[in-house]
C-alpha cells in the first residue's frame, strides 16, 4: 500500500512546480555564510542563531535601502530547530533562541515589507544534526505554511542521491498542496556534483525555483573565485535551464555592517 501511495505522489509532481515564484531572481539575505550555526546566545547575544538575529536584519533591510534596492528575503538557515519534533511530530523553533516561534517572526519580517525563508533538509537529519524532512515531509511543508513562510531551502546531508530525483519534487508537491506559495529552493544539484557526475538539470528545473550546484561561499576570495570558475565552465550546459520561475543560485553574500 505504501508503494502505491509513493508511485502515485510520484506521478503527481511530474511538471507540479507552477507557483508563480521567481520570476526573475530572487534577491535577499541569508544567515549561514556569516553567523553559521552559533547558538550560544548566552555569551554571544548579537551574532547566535535566534528571532533578534533576523528580526534586526529585517530592521536593517528596511531602513537602510536594500528593500527599496529590490531584496525582499530573510533567510534563517540550519540550527534554528530544537532537537526534537514536538508530540504532534512538528517541527519546533529552539524556545530559549525564538521564544516567541516562527509564526510571530513571519509577521515581524511581514510587518517590514519582507518575505521570511526558512531551512530543512531532504535526509533525516539537517547538516547541523536538527531533525530532517524525510519522512515528514507533508507535515513539514503545511507547517511552514501555518507559520507563514516564504522561501523553503531544502538541503541534503543525511540522504542518497538516488533518492532526491524522487524526494525534491515530492517535497515540491506538498509545497504547492498547501496552497501558500513558497519559493522553493534545492541543493539537490550540488550533492550530485559532489559525487562526480553531472546533475539532471531538466527535471530540476521542472521541480525547484532555484538551485545550489556548487559550495557554500566562504569570506574569501578563493571561494568566490571558485564559484566563479565553475559558473564559467558551465559543466552540463546549467545556464541553458535557467529562465522565469527557475535559475541557478551561484549562493549567497552576506550583508555585514
Amino acid at each position: 500500500m505504501n508503494n502505491l501511495i509513493f508511485c502515485v505522489v510520484v506521478l503527481a509532481v511530474v511538471n507540479a512546480l507552477d507557483n508563480g515564484l521567481g520570476r526573475t531572481p530572487p534577491m535577499g539575505w541569508l544567515s549561514w555564510e556569516r553567523f553559521r550555526c552559533n547558538t550560544d546566545c548566552l555569551n554571544d547575544p548579537d551574532n547566535c542563531i535566534s528571532e533578534k538575529l533576523y528580526m534586526q536584519m529585517a530592521d536593517h533591510m528596511e531602513q537602510d535601502g536594500y528593500l527599496a534596492a529590490g531584496y525582499e528575503y530573510v533567510n534563517i538557515d540550519d540550527c534554528w530547530m530544537a532537537m526534537e519534533r514536538g508530540s504532534d511530530g512538528r517541527l519546533v523553533a529552539d524556545p530559549k533562541r525564538f521564544p516567541h516561534g516562527i509564526k510571530f517572526l513571519a509577521d515581524y519580517v511581514h510587518s517590514k515589507g519582507l518575505k521570511l525563508g526558512i531551512y530543512e533538509d531532504f535526509g533525516t537529519h539537517t547538516c547541523g544534526g536538527y531533525p530532517g524532512s524525510k519522512f515528514y515531509m507533508e507535515l513539514d511543508a503545511q507547517t511552514f505554511a501555518d507559520w507563514g513562510i516564504d522561501s523553503l531551502k531544502l538541503d541534503g546531508c543525511y540522504s542518497g542521491i538516488e533518492d532526491m530525483k524522487d524526494g525534491y519534487p515530492i517535497m515540491e508537491f506538498y509545497l504547492n498542496k498547501t496552497g501558500r506559495p513558497m519559493l522553493y529552493s534545492c541543493s539537490w544539484p550540488a550533492y550530485v556534483v559532489f559525487s562526480g557526475t553531472i546533475p539532471n538539470y531538466k527535471s530540476i528545473a521542472n521541480s525547484c525555483n532555484i538551485w545550489r550546484n556548487y559550495a557554500d561561499i566562504d569570506d574569501s576570495w578563493d571561494s568566490f573565485k571558485g564559484i566563479i570558475d565553475f559558473y564559467g565552465n558551465d559543466n552540463g550546459s546549467f545556464s541553458s535551464f535557467a529562465g522565469p520561475g527557475h535559475f541557478n543560485d551561484p549562493d549567497m553574500v552576506s550583508l555585514k555592517e
